[in-house]
C-alpha cells in the first residue's frame, strides 16, 4: 500500500482496495449473523464483528506481506498494517492486554524473519503505543465528531511519522518518498474514519429499525409481523419435508378485568411478565422455540417439528408456571391464568390460515368452557 510502488493512480488504486476490503468484512458479518440469528434468540452482534474482524485483519496482513517477503519492498504494506491496527483498536474497540498484544507482535517478528533486526525492535514499541494510544482515544471520545476525528488524526500522524522515520533507514528511503507515504497515510486514515462510522451509522439505524419491525416495545418478545412472516416459513417447510408442527394459541383469562381493577399500567405489568415468564421457560425447553405477541393479551408459540403429543407436556407446563407466579403490582396481588387452544399440521390443511383458524377455535373453546385450560385437537 504506498505511493511508489502502483503502476496506477495509487490514491485511487488504494481507496478501492481499502473500500473492497471494508466491505468484504461487513458483508460477511452482516451474512454471518443473518444465519445465527435465525438459530439463536440473541446474538452478540459486536463480539461476532470484533472476533471475526480480527480474524480477518490478521489473515489480509499475512497474505499480503508474503507477497514482498525477502524483497527490498518490506516496507510497501506497512500502511495498510496501520489501518489493521487503527481497525481493531478504535473502530472495533478489541480489548487486549500489553502482554497479549506484545505476544503476537513477535509472533509476527518471528513470521517476518525480523527478529535478529535491530530497527525492527525500534519499530514493534510504536505499533504497541499506536494500538492502545487510539483505544485511549476512542475510551474517551468526544460528543462532538469533529474533535474526535481531530485526536485520531493527530494520533496517526505522530505514529505514521515515527514508523515511516525508522523505516526510511531500515530500508534506506528517499526523504520524498517517506513525506509521501506519511501524507497517504493521512489520506488512507481519513478514508477509513469517515467510511466505517457512515457504515456503522447505517447499521445502527437499520438495527433500529429491523428491531422496531419485528419485536413488540412493551414485551420485547417477536410481533405479529414477525410471527406471519416465521409462521409461513415453518408452514411450508412441514409440509414440504412431512414435519410435525403444533401451534399454541394462548389468551391472559379476565385481562379486561386486570386493566378495569387494576389500571392499564398494571396490565402492562402482567404484559411484560407473562413474556418474560414463558421466554425463560422455553429457554430450558428448547432454545429454538419463540413466543409472539399477536394480539392485545394473545400470544402464540410454535413448535416447530413437535407433534402435539410432544408440545403438549410443555404447554401444561407452562400453563402451570403462569397460574403459580405471584403478580404483584402496586400493593395488589393480581391471579393469572392463561387458556390455550393446540393444534397440529399436517392434517387436511390446505393453508396455514386453516391451521391458525383450527387453533383459535381451540383457544375460544377453552375460554368458553371455564378458562384456565387447554384444549388440544
Amino acid at each position: 500500500m504506498t505511493w511508489s510502488k502502483w503502476f496506477v493512480t495509487p490514491a485511487l488504486t488504494s481507496v478501492f482496495f481499502l473500500l473492497g476490503v471494508l466491505t468484504l468484512y461487513w458483508f460477511m458479518t452482516s451474512k454471518l449473523i443473518k444465519y445465527l440469528e435465525k438459530r439463536h434468540d440473541h446474538v452478540n452482534t459486536t463480539r461476532i464483528q470484533t472476533i471475526l474482524g480480527v480474524i480477518y485483519m490478521m489473515l489480509l496482513i499475512i497474505s499480503t506481506q508474503l507477497t514482498v517477503e525477502g524483497t527490498s519492498n518490506g516496507w510497501v504494506f506497512v500502511n495498510f498494517q496501520v489501518f489493521a491496527v487503527i481497525f481493531v483498536s478504535y473502530f472495533l474497540e478489541l480489548n487486549i492486554r500489553p502482554w497479549q498484544l506484545g505476544l503476537l507482535i513477535l509472533i509476527y517478528m518471528g513470521f517476518n524473519g525480523t527478529l535478529d533486526i535491530g530497527l525492527a525492535w525500534v519499530f514493534a514499541p510504536i505499533y504497541f503505543g499506536l494500538y492502545f494510544a487510539m483505544t485511549f482515544i476512542k475510551k474517551h471520545r468526544h460528543a462532538n465528531e469533529w474533535r474526535n476525528f481531530s485526536d485520531y488524526t493527530l494520533v496517526n500522524l505522530v505514529f505514521a511519522t515515527a514508523m515511516w522515520s525508522v523505516l526510511k533507514f531500515r530500508f534506506e528511503l528517499s526523504f520524498a518518498t517517506v513525506a509521501w507515504e506519511i501524507l497517504f497515510s493521512f489520506f488512507f486514515m481519513t478514508i477509513t474514519f469517515v467510511y466505517i462510522n457512515s457504515v456503522l451509522a447505517g447499521a445502527n439505524t437499520i438495527a433500529q429499525l429491523t428491531y422496531t419491525t419485528n419485536f413488540d416495545e412493551l414485551t420485547h418478545v417477536r410481533n405479529y409481523y414477525a410471527f406471519k412472516n416465521e409462521f409461513g416459513q415453518d408452514f411450508e417447510s412441514a409440509g414440504l419435508h412431512q414435519k410435525p408442527l403444533t401451534l399454541m394459541l394462548f389468551d391472559i383469562d379476565h385481562f379486561k378485568h386486570v386493566n378495569d381493577t387494576y389500571g392499564h399500567l398494571a396490565g402492562d405489568y402482567v404484559l411484560a411478565n407473562v413474556a418474560r415468564l414463558i421466554t425463560q421457560q422455553l429457554k430450558t425447553i428448547d432454545p429454538d422455540l419463540k413466543l409472539y405477541r399477536t394480539g392485545g393479551e394473545e400470544f402464540t408459540i410454535i413448535f416447530n417439528n413437535y407433534t402435539t403429543a410432544q408440545a403438549s407436556a410443555h404447554v401444561a407446563a407452562i400453563a402451570q408456571a403462569i397460574h403459580d407466579a405471584q403478580f404483584h403490582h402496586a400493593g395488589n396481588d393480581i391471579d393469572i391464568s392463561i387458556s390455550a387452544g393446540v393444534t397440529q399440521f399436517p392434517t387436511t390443511d390446505e393453508n396455514q390460515l386453516d391451521l391458525y383458524r383450527r387453533a383459535d377455535q381451540n383457544l375460544y373453546y377453552s375460554k368458553r368452557h371455564g378458562r384456565d385450560q387447554i384444549t388440544i385437537n
